[in-house]
C-alpha cells in the first residue's frame, strides 16, 4: 500500500478553511508537510544509493518540527498569527531572526518546565506559566484527556494501530510526558544526521535500517499527535472522527507494509 497523498497533512492541519482568518496561513502548512511527506514516500522506495542516509534526518526532522508548529496553531491560533504577522513586514529578512519565531525549546518543550504536582500554585505569576505544546499544563488540559477519550473511543477499541500506545503508555494521565520523552529522543537523533556534530563517518550510525527506523517513528510520533487532536475539544479545524481515523489507519498500514 502506497502513502495516501497528503495523509498526514490532512490529519495535521484538519479542516481550516473554515478558518478564514487562518486559511492562508494553514495553506502554506499543509504544502510544507504535503511536501515532506512525499518527498520522504518517494525516498523510502526509490532513493537512490546514500540518498536515505543523507536526506531522511533532514526531510524527517522538517516534517516533526512543522506538524508541532501547526498543532500549536490549532490549539493557540495567536501563537502563529503573531508570527505570520511579523515575517509579512516589509522589513523582514530571511537572514535575520525573528526573535517570535517557533521555538522547539519554549513553544513545543519548555526549558523550566513545572513540576506536575504543582500546577496551579496561586502565588505563581501568569507569566511564569508554561505554554508549551508538550508541557504539563497543556498536557493536562488538552493532550492527556483526549488520549483518554480516543483509547475509550468503543468505535477504535480493538483496532491494532492503536495498540502500541495502549501497551507503551502507563495510564491516559502520561501521554503527554511520553511524546515529550519520545520526541525528544526523535529530534535530537535526527538532528545529528544535519548538523556538522559528527566526526566519524555517518554511515556507521546511519544506516539505512536506523533512519527508516527513525523515519517511522517520526511518521508514529505525528500520526498519534494528529488523531488526538481532533478529540481536544478547544482545538480549531477538527475534522470528523471517522475521517481523521481514517488518514490515521492509512499511515499507520502504510509503515506496517514497509512502504510498499
Amino acid at each position: 500500500m502506497k502513502l495516501v497523498r497528503n495523509s498526514l497533512a490532512k490529519l495535521i492541519c484538519g479542516d481550516y478553511s473554515q478558518h478564514k482568518s487562518l486559511e492562508n496561513l494553514y495553506q502554506v502548512l499543509f504544502h510544507n508537510i504535503s511536501n515532506i511527506e512525499t518527498r520522504l514516500g518517494n525516498l523510502l522506495i526509490n532513493g537512490a544509493a546514500g540518498d536515505l542516509t543523507v536526506l531522511g534526518p533532514y526531510f524527517a526532522r522538517n516534517l516533526l518540527e512543522t506538524t508541532c508548529a501547526a498543532l500549536l496553531g490549532r490549539i493557540d491560533p495567536f501563537r502563529l498569527i503573531y508570527v505570520q504577522k511579523v515575517q509579512s513586514l516589509d522589513g523582514f529578512t530571511i537572514g535575520s531572526k525573528a526573535k517570535g519565531a517557533i521555538s522547539w525549546s519554549s513553544d513545543i518543550f519548555e526549558k523550566n518546565d513545572i513540576d506536575i504536582n504543582n500546577l496551579w500554585d496561586h502565588n505563581r505569576e501568569f507569566s511564569k506559566v508554561g505554554r508549551g505544546l508538550f508541557g504539563n499544563h497543556y498536557g493536562e488540559i488538552f493532550w492527556n484527556p483526549a488520549f483518554r477519550t480516543l483509547i475509550d473511543d468503543s468505535t477504535y477499541v480493538s483496532e491494532l494501530s492503536l495498540e502500541y500506545f495502549r501497551t507503551h503508555i502507563d495510564s491516559p494521565e502520561k501521554f503527554i510526558l511520553f511524546i515529550r520523552q519520545k520526541s525528544s529522543i526523535l529530534y535530537s537523533s535526527l538532528s545529528k544526521g544535519i548538523h556538522s556534530e559528527l566526526v566519524i563517518n555517518p554511515e556507521i550510525i546511519y544506516d539505512d535500517t536506523t533512519v527508516i527506523e527513525l523515519v517511522n517513528d517520526t511518521f508514529q510520533v505525528c500520526s498519534i499527535l494528529g488523531i488526538v487532536s481532533h478529540y481536544i475539544d478547544f482545538s480549531i479545524c477538527r475534522l470528523p472522527i471517522d475521517t481523521a481515523f481514517q488518514y490515521y489507519n492509512d499511515l499507520f498500514e502504510w509503515r506496517e507494509r514497509g512502504h510498499d
